[in-house]
């Protein structure tokens, strides 16, 4: 397991050091897309696409950004109008009980909180599932992101660590939030789970031929 965490994330920062101009170009288009709300959805599914193929060792270039965000358009757009309703729903919720002066409320508040972090990891982990999956889908993908959550659960502890250690260290040098933050997200995320469904597939083929 050590191995596979310390490799993935060697791999990333090579990946990251390969493509960083074009990476650091897509940060910035990833955020414009973001604070535009709109286009969210698909410039998240861009970027994570652009993760994929670097990680392939495939050579990329500006029009592969949009070229394959416009190629899963549609389950780009059904991933984050799922994702927008129920986080809505969860916060409403929230913040409905934070206004309830009770040990329940306090109880089933907390509750409601970790369902949104664990929520949010998980679609985390779904975005690099999807450019791996012959026919995308929200539920195949959120199915398999849950596969990698429960049987490697170190690895992506790691791998959050890594990220809140990136967010923080953007807080003090805003540049790096500006260029590059969310494609080094993107990039150790693509290495951290395909390190982990090369792995899983391994042990589907040991377990055909025994």
């Amino acid at each position: 397991m050590g191995y596979l965490i310390w490799t993935a994330i060697k791999n990333a920062a090579v990946d990251f050091w390969d493509e960083m101009l074009y990476l650091f170009i897509f940060n910035v288009i990833w955020l414009v897309g973001t604070l535009l709300i709109i286009p969210w959805p698909f410039v998240t599914f861009g970027l994570f696409a652009i993760a994929y193929d670097v990680g392939q060792g495939k050579g990329i270039k500006f029009g592969s950004f949009f070229g394959h965000a416009a190629q899963v358009w549609k389950q780009a757009y059904i991933w984050g109008g799922i994702n927008i309703g129920l986080i809505i729903v969860l916060l409403v919720n929230i913040r409905f009980y934070g206004n309830i002066e009770a040990p329940w409320a306090v109880a089933l508040q907390i509750i409601i909180i970790g369902i949104v972090i664990f929520w949010l990891v998980l679609q985390l982990i779904a975005l690099a599932i999807y450019p791996r999956l012959e026919e995308p889908g929200f539920k195949l993908a959120v199915r398999n992101a849950a596969v990698v959550f429960a049987r490697y659960p170190v690895a992506i502890l790691i791998l959050l660590v890594l990220i809140v250690a990136l967010v923080i260290a953007s807080f003090f040098l805003q540049i790096l939030f500006i260029v590059a933050t969310f494609s080094m997200i993107a990039v150790a995320t693509n290495r951290m789970v395909g390190a982990a469904v090369t792995r899983e597939l391994q042990r589907g083929s040991d377990e055909e031929a025994e």
